[in-house]
Parts: structure tokens; C-alpha cells; sequence
């Protein structure tokens, strides 16, 4: 080593100074330099507490912070799809120290809004935590029992039968606007802020159909409030093992809600890593799968390669959506 060739008094003062430098530097400095993570990490939840991404998130956080040894901390930033709370994460440093949990409206919301960041060049993919197919729900005063039933009901009375989204761009109004394309079927298009006042007015039948997530409206399918005709994975899931895919009827159909955990672009290699494998690790307690599987959540994992894919194509199919059907942010 060229600093073994010192004097033995230089050696000294160098050693002495270096001592001197680093007593002098804030303990933060000090523990940002060692192995990730070392402090807190905050995770954005671009919408508000209480919904599927909030809870996701919160039940992760509790295994993502037994393996990585420090807590993660939530922070709700609601609005714009989640365009706003991505923004945020995006324009973050890339340390790993802010991360974000999107939803799916993130792989369509570069479609719909114009955004202060560029999606794939900005944020970096970590991991899919999780999908969950959607149920097709109609007010029983809807005289369908089946999904054919409600097609034929729909074009024997064109522009009478109303259906609720979440909001332009959320998965219930892409869905609902791919089956419109698909089926032939003509509904009427009422969006609402969130899912707990378009649930409320279905119950209530001032809208007649909706795509939800099944979570959100199981209970009242069972106490007959609602009626299930379809849901829209490939297969039929044990919380509705009576009810049939959309597929039976219209070959190809599918569509789901997503979640998934992104940081800002520049992260290092060796922190995506670590974060990938704890989130697959996650996946695999029985007791987040516990919670997955009450939520009617299937879980994914993988690379942030394939998770990356997953995303492209997801923007790729709804895209086409959005253009044939002529749909805006108003």
C-alpha cells in the first residue's frame, strides 16, 4: 500500500486527521454510508387510507420490516388517479429510502393526465405484490340473472341501464368500457369519487351495474343486496365459486387491479435486489397470504424485469381501450 511508505509521524497525522474528520461529521452523514437500509423507509400510498393499495401496503410493511430490520412508514398522497403521490416518489432521491405503491391506474395514467414526470423513464420497478380479478354486479331489480341475460336486456333498452366507476381511468371504468366493446351492450358511464359512494348508490339502485372488487362488495352478494352474474379472472375464485367468469361468455375476456411497489429511477442494483427478494419473501409468510387470500388478492412477485413487462403490457391493452371508446379526464 502507498501509504505503508510513510514516515512513521506522517502515517500518524494522517490517520489522526481522518480520526478528527470523521468525529466532526453529523451521526446521519456517518450511518448513510453503511449497508441499506439504516434508517426508516417511507413508502407514498397515492390514495387514501383504508382502500386495497393502503392495506396492501400496511400489511407488507409489517414483513418487508422483519427483513429489512427497520420500519417502513406510510404516507397517504391521494389524488389524480395516484398521479400525485407518484409525482412525488418520482422526483425523490434514488436512494431507497422513498418508495411507492402503485395501483393500476399507474399504467394507464400517462394516457389520461398530463403528468410532471415520465413514467418509465422516472420510476423503476421493484416487484407485483398482488392482482385481484373483478365481480359484475347489477341491483336486483335488474331482470338478469346471467350475464348473457343482462347483455340482451342492455341492447333491448339502449342507454337506460347506468354503471358506477371510481373515477375516469380506474380499473371498474376500463373494464366496464372493454366488456361496452366486447359485449355490444350499452350502459351509461357515472363516476364517482372512490368506491364507498358508487357501492352506496348500487345498493341503492340509482345506478344499475358496476365491475368492483370483490372484497368491497362480498358481503352484500351474500345478503342478496347485490347480484354477481361474472367475474373477470380466467377461472372462478373460492369466494364465488358459483359465479362464472366473463370469459364462459365472451372467449379472451380478463381483466384485474393490480399492486405493486416501484422506487425512483437510479436506485441502486443492490437495493433493488434487496427489496425485490423481501418482497417475495412477504409473499410467501402463511400469514400474508393469510391476508391476501381474505382479501380475494392473488399473489405475483417475480423479477422487477417481469414486473416491468407486466406493466408495458398492461398500458399497451388499455390503451386501445381509451382510443376505441374515446375516453378523457374531464
Amino acid at each position: 500500500m502507498r501509504n505503508a511508505s510513510l514516515p512513521v509521524t506522517r502515517r500518524r497525522t494522517v490517520v489522526a486527521g481522518a480520526l478528527a474528520l470523521a468525529a466532526s461529521l453529523p451521526l446521519s452523514a456517518l450511518a448513510q454510508s453503511g449497508a441499506y437500509p439504516n434508517r426508516p423507509i417511507q413508502v407514498v400510498v397515492p390514495f387514501p387510507a383504508g382502500g386495497i393499495v393502503d392495506n396492501v401496503t400496511r400489511k407488507l410493511n409489517t414483513e418487508l420490516s422483519a427483513t429489512l430490520g427497520q420500519p417502513l412508514v406510510v404516507e397517504n398522497k391521494a389524488g389524480a388517479g395516484g398521479s400525485i403521490g407518484a409525482t412525488q416518489v418520482a422526483r425523490s432521491k434514488a436512494d431507497g429510502y422513498t418508495l411507492l405503491t402503485a395501483f393500476d391506474t399507474h399504467a394507464v395514467n400517462p394516457l389520461l393526465y398530463k403528468l410532471g414526470f415520465d413514467s418509465e423513464k422516472d420510476l423503476k420497478p421493484i416487484a407485483l405484490i398482488a392482482t385481484s380479478p373483478l365481480v359484475l354486479v347489477v341491483h336486483p331489480s335488474v331482470p338478469a340473472n346471467s350475464l348473457r341475460e343482462l347483455v340482451d336486456l342492455a341492447k333491448a333498452r339502449p342507454d337506460t341501464l347506468h354503471y358506477a366507476s371510481t373515477g375516469a381511468g380506474s380499473s371498474n371504468h376500463l373494464t366496464t368500457e372493454l366488456f361496452k366493446a366486447t359485449s355490444g351492450a350499452s350502459f351509461n358511464h357515472v363516476p364517482y369519487k372512490g368506491g364507498a359512494p358508487a357501492i352506496t348508490d348500487v345498493l341503492g339502485g340509482q345506478v344499475q351495474v358496476m365491475f368492483v372488487s370483490v372484497t368491497s362488495v362480498l358481503a352484500h352478494i351474500r345478503a342478496g343486496k347485490m347480484r354477481a352474474l361474472a367475474v373477470t379472472s380466467r377461472e372462478r375464485i373460492p369466494a364465488l365459486p358459483d359465479v362464472p367468469p366473463v370469459s364462459d361468455t365472451y372467449r379472451d375476456f380478463e381483466a384485474h387491479s393490480w399492486v405493486g411497489l416501484l422506487a425512483p429511477a437510479g436506485v441502486p442494483a443492490d437495493v433493488v435486489s434487496k427489496l425485490n427478494g423481501g418482497v417475495n419473501a412477504a409473499l410467501k409468510s402463511p400469514e400474508f397470504q393469510k391476508f391476501l387470500d381474505e382479501q380475494s388478492l392473488k399473489p405475483a412477485g417475480g423479477t422487477p424485469e417481469q414486473f416491468d413487462a407486466f406493466m408495458k403490457a398492461e398500458t399497451r391493452k388499455w390503451g386501445e381501450v381509451i382510443k376505441r371508446q374515446n375516453i378523457r379526464v374531464e
